[in-house]
This record gives structure tokens, C-alpha cells and sequence, in this order.
């Protein structure tokens, strides 16, 4: 039965009663691993093979084997309804340089297949704090067998100490969860009425640890899925960076940079008196946990290198500004409303920044792609130097606002692709992404967008403002869903005006932008 436990030596304490998201992480593309690792001449080469162990469904692996079809792309998950969705959806988009693989890490760690070879990119996001310890040894293992010298290697965790006022709720939902066979979604919902009770009647810990009020207000917003494979599976572990470094030495790997781009200017851009704190810390592992510390870290995006020989815990010395963005091209993605101050939300706080510091910048790509050296020696960047160039580009790729430029290539995977993502969404698949081949990544879209590209699709020459938005309507009918305009849902005459706004941005705006990002043709 769907969203039944099931739970027994097969699956290692991990729960397959519910298959996951359908997400996407922009920082596992390559080039922005490579960026954050200030490897910025790996990605013009365009080729090489990259790793998912634990791929989920595998839309985004399907959504970066689109954008980069000069790689070679290998997805593992143990579930096998994943691995069907992710062949599925490789299948209708004709993705040739794609496989998905049903395996047990447990077993594969024994014996890594040959057939399936080593790879220069290997990615796990999420899996590594959600599984047993001995899963999590299995993992160290497959990625040992299975990285080239020189490989690196995207790890996403949960991590301390910003998960220390949640793992009350997680361990009552555990045991609730272990008492019998109710649904995941039946499990959760008690779990959470239980903690609203609690919280109602003054409990102390709400009081000790003021963020767990805030995560339960969140929870009934969140997918079940999602919040199934956060909080209901056996092996779940916040982990501090020492440990994972630690862990992943026996590997030969070694902490090469973060994928969470702000996080590079850490600990500069804090207050004083933390910054110098964090600075006379002389251990990189224990200078990097106090960090976490001061700045309440919830979730790591760590980049290690494969080194030709067992690395020590040391993290390597990270790359210098000029380094570490040499040969990498940036482009404009979305440029920000004339005189808009920018708010960037970063795992130290959200950030401003004014018109004055970024327009320039922005100006500047928005007529062509440009390095960091020719950005810094414009005069639209108004005199600064390498540096200040590097931590504004940092910021706008974080916000969205920039993207790292792929080298030219075949667009129609990409294409081919997005169209079957915008067919399934009109049927009801909670998709939100675009494959963009000129930044070897995707772009979000909602799912408007994506009934809005299937009607123009269909409608050809025919496409105009008129018959997008009737089809839109229609598709929108269809599937149930509703516009909304400020958080209430549109019917009758505002849905139908509303729609025909969107259809209008879509042309206007949407469109061009997308074809030219190689997503449409």
C-alpha cells in the first residue's frame, strides 16, 4: 500500500512507503561545482561523467543530462518506482546520454560494477544525513570506487547546529511512526497536531529552544514526500563538517569549497568580534564548525577533490578570487527592476544590495557574457576592485540573478525535454524547472509557465496573447489548479484576466528569455 511503512533488511531503515520530490539543485550541475571549487577551466571542455547516488526521481540528473549533452550521466537510487519515473521521463525527452540504475549501496560497495566505470563529478544531496551509519560507510565506499583522481564530489547534508531545535520533533515522530503501519501522511499529521498541543500548553522546550515553533508553523506548508524522507527514516543525523571531512578522508577526498556561493566570503562578512574569533581558531576543521556555529548552519553543500592518494582531514587552501573565477563566463539570467534594492538570502542572514553596487555589473551582462577580469575593468563596474567584482558575482548567482555560461551546444535535448515537462505538468506532474543548456543547468518555472510553453507549443504561428490565454484556462481546468493573486486563488473573470497577464509576460518577457537560454527553440 502507498504511504504504508515499509521498512525491512532490504531498504537499511530507509522508507520507501513514499517516493520523493520532484526537485531540482542548481549547485550539483558541474559547472557550478567547478566554480565552487575554483575549477573553472573543467567545465569548457564540456564532456566528462558525472554520479547521483541516490537520484530520486531523477528529473534534475534528467534536467543536467539535457543542459550538457556532451557528459555522460549515471543515476542510483534503491527505489525502484524512482528509477521507473527517471526512465520515463529519459525515455519521452529521447535522452541518450542518461542511464538510471536501481541498486543497493550496500551491495554495490561490495563489488562496484565495472561496466559502470569512474567519473570526474560525483553528487549526493541529502542522502548522507538520512541514512544508517553503515549505509553511510557504503556510500564512502561506492564514491572511492567510483571517482576519478582529480574528481569532485557535491556532498548535501543537514548539519549542525541548525538542526538541534528540530530533533525533538523528529524523534516523537519517529516513535510514532514505529508504532504501527498508518500512513506516512496519517503519522505526520499526528506528529504535528501532538507538538501544536503541546506548544498550546506552555511546554517548556518551546521556550528553550525558540526555533522549534518556528519549524512547526513551516511544516504544514511542506510536501508530505518531502517532509517523509526528512523526518521518518531510521538513520537520520544532523552532522557538524568535522565529521563528514573526517569520514570522507578515508577516500581519499579532500574540502575543496562550498556549493552555497555567500558562504566563500565567511567569515568576512561577519561582525567583527565573531570574525576574529572564528580567524584565531588555528584547526581548518575546528575553525569551520565554530563558523557553523556563529552563523546557525542547517544545511551544508560541501565540494571535496579526489586526490591520487588517501587525503588527510586537512581541508586544501582555498582558491584565491582571481583563481577561483579565471575561466569562467557569467550571464544575465533575470536583471532586477531599474533602481530595485536586491535582497539575497543567505545562511548568515539576508543581504541588501543597493542599485549602485550591482547595476553596473548588470548593465554590462546584459549586452554579453563576460569573465570576471573584463567585469572588473569596465567602467559600468564603477572602479572596484577583483575582489569586490568576485563577492557582488557571488551574491547575484545566489540570487539568481547571474549564471555561469556553458559552452556552446546541441540545444534540442534540452528542448525536447522541456516540452515532455510541460505536457506532463498539464497533466498534473508537480514539475518546476527548465532545462537551459546555455547555463548547463535549469531555470524555475511554475506551473502556469509550463501550461503556457505546452500552448504555445501546440498552437505554432497561431500563439498569440488571445489563444495562450484561453488555452491556459483550459489547462487550468483540467488539472484543478488555480492563479492566485496575493495568495488567494483567482476564478471567472479575474482568472481569466489574470491569465491573459500572464500570457502577455510570457511573450514578452518569459520567452525571449528562455529561448535565449537554449531551454525553447
Amino acid at each position: 500500500m502507498i504511504g504504508v511503512r515499509q521498512m525491512d533488511d532490504r531498504t537499511h531503515g530507509y522508507d520507501v512507503s513514499v517516493g520523493y520530490t520532484y526537485g531540482y539543485c542548481r549547485e550539483m550541475a558541474p559547472a557550478w561545482m567547478d566554480l565552487a571549487a575554483g575549477a573553472g577551466e573543467t567545465s569548457a571542455a564540456g564532456g566528462g561523467r558525472f554520479l547521483e547516488l541516490g537520484c530520486g526521481q531523477g528529473i534534475g540528473l534528467c534536467l543536467l543530462a539535457a543542459a550538457n549533452p556532451g557528459r555522460a550521466f549515471v543515476g542510483i537510487d534503491l527505489m525502484a518506482e524512482h528509477v521507473d519515473h527517471a526512465n520515463g521521463i529519459a525515455a519521452s525527452a529521447g535522452l541518450a546520454n542518461v542511464q538510471f540504475v536501481q541498486g543497493d549501496f550496500v551491495e554495490l560497495a561490495r563489488s562496484w560494477p565495472e561496466a559502470l566505470g569512474r567519473f570526474d563529478h560525483v553528487a549526493l544531496h541529502g542522502v548522507y544525513s538520512w541514512v544508517t551509519a553503515p549505509v553511510r560507510h557504503a556510500l564512502l565506499q561506492c564514491i572511492g570506487q567510483a571517482s576519478a583522481p582529480g574528481a569532485l564530489v557535491y556532498i548535501g547534508y543537514n548539519a549542525q547546529p541548525g538542526w538541534l531545535a528540530t530533533m525533538p520533533f523528529r524523534h516523537i515522530a519517529r516513535l510514532i511512526h514505529e508504532e504501527g503501519a498508518a500512513p506516512v501522511a496519517e503519522v505526520l499529521d499526528r506528529s504535528i497536531s501532538l507538538f501544536e498541543q503541546l506548544r498550546g500548553g506552555g511546554a517548556a522546550t518551546f521556550q528553550l529552544l525558540p526555533g522549534l515553533g518556528a519549524r512547526l508553523d513551516s511544516l504544514r506548508k511542506r510536501d508530505i514526500a518531502q517532509l517523509a524522507h526528512e523526518y521518518l527514516h531510521e538513520g537520520w543525523e544532523p552532522m557538524w563538517h568535522s565529521q563528514v571531512a573526517r569520514e570522507v578522508a578515508g577516500v581519499g577526498l579532500a574540502f575543496a569549497g562550498s556549493a552555497t556561493l555567500p558562504e566563500a566570503l565567511l567569515p568576512a562578512f561577519l561582525p567583527s568580534a565573531l570574525r576574529d574569533t572564528i580567524l584565531a581558531q588555528g584547526d581548518p576543521l575546528l575553525r569551520q564548525d565554530v563558523q557553523d556555529f556563529v552563523i546557525n548552519q542547517f544545511y551544508r553543500r560541501d565540494i571535496y577533490r579526489r586526490g591520487e592518494a588517501p587525503a588527510t582531514p586537512t581541508p586544501t587552501p582555498t582558491p584565491t578570487p582571481g583563481e577561483r573565477a579565471a575561466h569562467t563566463r557569467f550571464l544575465l539570467l533575470d536583471a532586477p527592476a531599474p533602481g530595485a534594492t536586491l535582497s539575497v538570502r543567505t545562511p548568515f542572514g539576508e543581504l541588501a544590495l543597493q542599485p549602485l553596487a550591482y547595476a553596473g555589473i548588470v548593465e554590462a551582462l546584459a549586452e554579453r557574457s563576460l569573465t570576471l577580469a573584463e567585469l572588473a575593468v569596465l567602467p559600468k563596474a564603477g572602479g572596484k576592485d577583483l575582489a569586490e567584482v568576485l563577492q557582488l558575482v557571488l551574491m547575484l548567482l545566489h540570487a539568481g540573478t547571474l549564471g555561469i555560461e556553458a559552452p556552446r551546444t546541441d540545444h534540442a535535448p534540452a528542448q525536447r525535454l522541456n516540452a515532455a515537462i510541460a505536457r506532463e505538468a498539464v497533466r498534473g506532474m508537480p514539475y518546476d524547472h527548465l532545462a537551459a543548456p546555455a547555463i548547463g543547468g535549469a531555470v524555475p518555472v511554475d506551473f502556469a509557465d509550463l501550461m503556457l510553453i505546452d500552448a504555445w507549443l501546440a498552437l505554432g504561428d497561431l500563439a498569440d496573447e488571445t489563444a495562450l490565454s484561453e488555452r491556459l484556462v483550459l489547462s487550468l481546468a483540467g488539472s484543478g489548479r488555480t492563479l492566485q493573486r496575493g495568495g488567494s486563488p483567482l476564478e471567472g473573470v479575474q482568472e481569466r484576466r489574470e491569465a491573459r497577464s500572464r500570457a502577455r509576460t510570457f511573450l514578452d518577457r518569459d520567452l525571449p528569455k528562455w529561448r535565449r537560454l537554449g531551454a525553447l527553440a
